[in-house]
């Protein structure tokens, strides 16, 4: 059964981290990830494309029904983008990683700042005449304080553009600038009006899981993609994500 987040959930505070407790890191959406991976810098270094059986058993993954919910944004886990990523640059199989903006725990995985958050390409679209494209992601491995790369399910579930990103930022507590703590009773108490972006007409402190803010013709649709995996499309020639958009993603379960 999913859970439905729909007002904020106070962390307890140890040692300067905001800790998600166990019942918060529940699962909220089913994931598989297919393809044979090399990692590559987010820049699009060249990798080798996964075999065909594997796409095709990805594709044949049922995915659970869409459900209508709204996260905590102190439940999120908030990921910059280093280098550009580019559909017209990636291809299936291939692994790119994003850094962690601000530390949280996690039963079974500690969140640093700048640690990595890695995932698959599942898809990779790039045309002209007419313009469309799509990247899909499957985000199944952390860098996680105790254990080092270890797999943990993620959902990516908002895209924000580095401007509206500062924007919304400059608002907020300095922990969610990447070089602090999250402290868990500021956390609930964000003012900036860009924070209402995050989930149009819902509730303050929300995020709606498939919100876009700040970069246009772009669409995010959470189990979208291959395998259930995280479809971005765009109707410009390619999917493009700068070096400092921001990636909001929440844990599905304690891994």
């Amino acid at each position: 059964m999913l859970v439905v987040l729909r007002s904020l959930i106070r962390l307890p505070w140890i040692g300067g981290i905001a800790v998600v407790p166990v019942f918060a890191a529940v699962s909220l959406f089913a994931l598989s990830a297919a393809g044979q991976s090399m990692p590559v810098q987010s820049n699009g270094a060249s990798a080798a494309p996964a075999s065909p059986a594997s796409a095709h058993e990805a594709a044949q993954v049922p995915c659970p029904p869409k459900v209508d919910i709204d996260i905590a944004t102190n439940l999120t886990i908030h990921a910059k983008v280093k280098g550009l990523l580019d559909s017209g640059h990636l291809k299936v199989g291939q692994e790119i990683w994003v850094t962690v903006a601000s530390p949280l725990v996690f039963p079974g995985c500690t969140l640093n700042p700048h640690s990595a958050l890695y995932a698959h390409v599942t898809s990779a679209l790039a045309q002209k005449n007419p313009n469309a494209s799509e990247l899909s992601l499957a985000f199944d491995h952390a860098d996680c304080a105790e254990h080092g790369k270890k797999a943990v399910p993620l959902r990516l579930i908002g895209l924000v553009s580095e401007e509206a990103s500062e924007r919304m930022h400059d608002e907020v507590p300095i922990g969610l600038h990447g070089s602090g703590s999250r402290n868990a009773d500021s956390a609930g108490k964000v003012t900036s009006g860009d924070d209402t972006a995050l989930n149009p007409g819902g509730l303050a402190h929300t995020v709606h899981p498939g919100i876009v803010v700040g970069i246009p013709k772009m669409k995010l649709e959470p189990e979208g993609g291959p395998g259930c995996s995280d479809r971005i499309s765009s109707t410009n020639r390619s999917v493009e994500l700068d070096p400092g958009a921001e990636l909001i993603l929440i844990m599905q379960a304690a891994p």
